[in-house]
């Protein structure tokens, strides 16, 4: 076959039909070793290979307008054929990435501006981008592409890209493996992931090539990314709604590992609230699932919350506590401690990172969607919520269950030893949590006034806290003699800074106790 010919079989095999211009897709990264453990796997060896070489370029305006947009516009050289991909970003609704696409094979290397006004998101910027679109960032990679026919009529696209991306003199290796769904439901993709990556550790990740090619141009990492409550509909299965929600966390996690693992403080901040939000959901549902694995889920989540919340902890002394603590206390040589704070903050950073790119993190990640996810002909998942139930009828509650134990946790508040009061911040953030997650089946303006009771309760909590844990991180500082001074300093303006915060403590709880729920 020749390279033209091969070209485009590749294009005519990867075209999607135009009513669902989508890709859905599972990204991970591996080594050369992971790479041959998985090729010689019984999941892949019986599958046929097939080669491609592929020299993509990415591009854009000088000011970089379609990436601010959130689209990726490259043109892919494969065997003399061109094909122009038009892309939006991931909205990390799933744990697979889900993307707009839209191909189409083109004449030459240069981007054909005709064909971009079939794209609905650039349909009125093509006048802008003549005469101004150039090159960015190009990829070079090999690229080795099987098929795999799996259960209820699911398809999936696998390949291992190996090569490299280059902006400019700067350049890094490209070595993974994405999985794209081609026909069918998710579920059994995410079965299948789950048996490769038990063949070898390769680890998940949503950091796309044009991601990776404007951080190596510009030298900024990916944006954080918040978290946005699920569409629900409340006629939807519960099941379907559970599904909902759980995959809104994850994909709110794993949008956020770029970020973590370049070290940006608010990507751990986001992927610890991913977490927490969907130990929530768990705990939120677990009337409707089975006991055992919520259990054996909300332990393995719980376990890597722990290492992000120490983490989290550090960032918080580090750069809020502690600067703000020096301007209070101009004489006290708090400046002394940064140091050692800082070591201790950029360990507990790598302690994330390594739970990050270890085996663990993305099994558990892809438990959690196969168990969620139908992998069968039926629409249930073995996370199975009652039969029948709608979510709308049940969420009310769901929710006042949740309610109850956060208002029986918050009794007597003015009394609480600060380790009750942490479980009742704890309960209260799950609440949130679930308020937001719920909240579109509420369109009623008593959804906000009750929230913003509960945000307020949050932040004088949140502030006792962060008091407490500066009082115990400015403890493991004493290393050296030299510093007692400016502990002891910290530790007594911390004290002073945890009862000013609980303050407005009892009124705000009140006001949260009495405030009629927006589920009733």
């Amino acid at each position: 076959m020749s390279k033209a010919a091969a070209g485009r079989r590749y294009h005519a095999e990867r075209r999607r039909p135009t009513q669902d211009p989508q890709e859905v897709e599972l990204k991970f990264q591996l080594s050369a070793d992971d790479r041959i453990v998985i090729e010689a796997s019984n999941a892949l060896s019986a599958l046929e290979p097939t080669e491609v070489h592929q020299i993509t370029t990415y591009f854009d305006t000088p000011k970089g307008v379609l990436d601010a947009a959130g689209i990726t516009l490259r043109v892919r050289t494969v065997g003399g054929i061109f094909i122009q991909t038009v892309k939006s970003r991931d909205q990390g609704t799933c744990l697979a990435s889900i993307r707009g696409e839209w191909e189409c094979e083109i004449a030459s290397p240069a981007p054909d501006l005709s064909r971009l006004g079939e794209v609905p998101q650039l349909a009125e910027m093509v006048e802008y981008l003549a005469g101004g679109l150039n090159p960015m960032f190009v990829t070079d990679v090999q690229r080795t592409i099987r098929t795999a026919t799996l259960g209820s009529g699911c398809v999936v696209e696998v390949a291992i890209d190996t090569g490299k991306i280059e902006a400019g003199s700067r350049s890094e290796p490209i070595f993974e493996i994405e999985l794209e769904l081609k026909a069918g439901p998710p579920g059994p993709m995410y079965v299948f992931a789950r048996i490769l990556q038990s063949a070898a550790p390769m680890w998940i990740s949503t950091e796309s090539k044009a991601t990776r090619g404007w951080r190596l141009r510009t030298g900024q990492t990916a944006a954080i990314r918040l978290a946005t409550a699920p569409l629900l509909d409340p006629d939807a299965d519960a099941t379907q709604g559970f599904r909902h929600i759980l995959h809104a966390a994850m994909g709110h996690l794993t949008a956020n590992i770029g970020p973590t693992l370049r070290g940006d403080p608010e990507g751990l901040h986001q992927m610890r609230i991913a977490l927490r939000a969907a130990r929530a959901t768990l705990q939120l549902f677990a009337p409707a699932l089975d006991r055992a694995m919520v259990a054996q889920f909300d332990d393995s989540l719980q376990a890597v919350c722990r290492t992000f919340g120490i983490a989290r902890d550090w960032d918080v002394f580090c750069l809020e506590t502690l600067p703000e603590a020096t301007r209070a206390l101009p004489s006290a040589r708090l400046g002394d401690l940064v140091p050692v704070a800082e070591d201790r903050r950029e360990q507990s950073h790598r302690n994330v990172n390594e739970i990050v790119r270890g085996p663990h993190f993305t099994a558990m990640l892809l438990a959690l969607a196969t168990w969620a996810e139908p992998t069968s002909g039926s629409d249930r998942g073995d996370a199975v919520a009652p039969a029948g139930r709608n979510l709308g009828p049940l969420a009310p509650e769901l929710l006042a269950r949740v309610a109850a134990k956060t208002r029986k946790r918050g009794r007597k508040v003015t009394r609480l030893s600060p380790e009750r009061l942490h479980r009742f911040r704890k309960a209260l953030d799950r609440l949130c949590s679930d308020c937001t997650a719920l909240a579109a089946l509420f369109p009623n303006h008593r959804e906000t006034v009750y929230h913003a009771r509960c945000v307020a309760l949050q932040g004088i909590l949140g502030a006792a806290n962060d008091a407490v844990v500066a009082q115990a991180i400015a403890r493991r500082l004493s290393v050296r003699p030299d510093l007692m001074a400016p502990v002891e300093a910290l530790l007594d303006w911390s004290k002073a800074r945890r009862a000013a915060a609980l303050t407005g403590l009892q009124s705000a709880t009140h006001a949260f106790r009495s405030g009629a729920p927006f589920w009733s």
